[in-house]
């Protein structure tokens, strides 16, 4: 049986080669069905590549929530504390300053800069693409000097800036050390991220008080009490499949007099990312497309199916003769079979190369428009180049088997006298 499959093969690779034309013919509508499932299968890859960076480094990593308290907490560590036993993995402040600080690099105000207070831990939570220098780490937290990272708007500003300072009163000097790629999350044009420690605890928790001579509007009473703080929590837990934060809330509420808060209507969180919006988005698209490149392929079948249909009869005599020589039935089937497949896999090559260089130009220019993550570029995966071979093979294995069932009903005697 192995000789038989293996003369087969040996007949399938001399028959394409013998027959160039009709194997081209047979490729077209293979190269354009397989292509468009490799693009298909690149496409779905890649979306869902870039919506999971892109949802992790504009609202946080999955199953992160949101959390904000409306009235002043009088005990901070414990509201934290109470955050980590009601699901919280990863904590972290995310309070946006009611009247942020004015400005200054080397003397030079810089106008509507807003600042966001934040702890460490924020890494751990969001996917944060530093664009120079780094993120805070604890060690940061002993610093003297209140310390943030700005967006590249703010850095742009600053230009080559030896000397950054902020206040309202007095002038603080502070230590710029890095430079973190612009977000949908940055709350104006310019943005930088306070790191939360003793330096800059009055600039974050200070008093709401405006400053003299400015009366105070109930927006900025609103804003100068609440607390906002970051949370991610397993996404298994079922906190997580609430999208409005009822469960979470009501954990939290049912020790909430532990720091202060006496009214649990005053406590609120919701889900924050929306990666799996996104999943289900990039999910039927992918489905709409599989659909249309599947109705492609069966095309491409179709015409390999009635190409090989055509070749077995006009070479019956060829194949006659193979039998009156010795080819058994089981070398003429897979023979026949094996020639539709080779020229299939041709084709899926074809397709592949040919996706490959596209994907490659597009990149270029998506590049171009569009700041892409390091980890997430524009190329074919593992996964695209098994579908794409794979449903070739399998095509022309389809398209082979009623050629080959036709040329073994034929009759020796008839084909040797042709």
């Amino acid at each position: 049986m192995l000789r038989s499959l293996t003369a087969g093969i040996v007949l399938a690779f001399a028959g394409s080669r013998a027959n160039v034309a009709r194997t081209i013919l047979s490729c077209a509508g293979i190269v354009v069905g397989v292509g468009a499932l490799i693009l298909v299968v690149s496409a779905s890859d890649f979306g869902q590549r870039f919506a999971t960076a892109y949802s992790e480094a504009n609202a946080g990593r999955p199953a992160t929530l949101q959390v904000t308290v409306g009235t002043q907490i009088t005990d901070r560590a414990a509201f934290e504390e109470d955050l980590v036993r009601a699901g919280g993995l990863d904590v972290s402040l995310y309070q946006q300053l009611a009247r942020s600080p004015m400005t200054r690099v080397d003397g030079s105000v810089v106008p509507d800069v807003s600042y966001i207070g934040v702890d460490p831990e924020l890494a751990d939570i969001r996917r944060l693409n530093m664009a120079e220098g780094r993120w805070f780490t604890e060690a940061d937290t002993g610093s003297l000097a209140p310390v943030m990272v700005v967006n590249q708007a703010l850095a742009d500003a600053f230009g080559e800036y030896t000397r950054v300072q902020i206040g309202s009163d007095h002038w603080m000097d502070v230590r710029v050390i890095g430079v973190v790629r612009d977000s949908a999350l940055d709350s104006s044009w310019r943005s930088a991220y306070l790191l939360r420690s003793p330096a800059s605890e009055e600039l974050l928790f200070g008093t709401s008080s405006p400053p003299e001579g400015e009366e105070e509007s109930e927006l900025f009473e609103v804003m100068g009490s609440q607390t906002t703080y970051q949370v991610r929590i397993d996404p298994q837990d079922p906190a997580a499949r609430d999208p409005w934060g009822g469960v979470f809330t009501d954990r939290l509420a049912s020790a909430s007099w532990r720091w202060g808060v006496e009214e649990p209507d005053a406590i609120m969180s919701y889900r924050a990312d929306y990666a799996e919006q996104f999943d289900e988005v990039i999910t039927y698209m992918s489905w709409g497309l599989m659909g249309i490149a599947a109705v492609t392929l069966t095309t491409g079948l179709l015409g390999v199916l009635n190409v090989g249909l055509v070749t077995v009869r006009e070479r019956r005599r060829e194949l006659a003769t193979y039998r009156a020589l010795g080819a058994n039935r089981l070398t003429l089937f897979v023979a026949v079979v094996m020639e539709s497949v080779v020229v299939s896999l041709v084709a899926g090559l074809i397709a592949l190369a040919g996706c490959w260089a596209l994907l490659t130009a597009g990149g270029a220019v998506l590049d171009r428009f569009v700041s892409l993550p390091a980890d997430v570029p524009l190329n074919i995966p593992p996964s695209g180049v098994l579908v794409g071979l794979g449903s070739a093979a399998l095509v022309g294995m389809l398209a082979g088997v009623v050629p080959a069932m036709r040329a073994l009903r034929a009759s020796v005697v008839a084909g040797l006298r042709e």
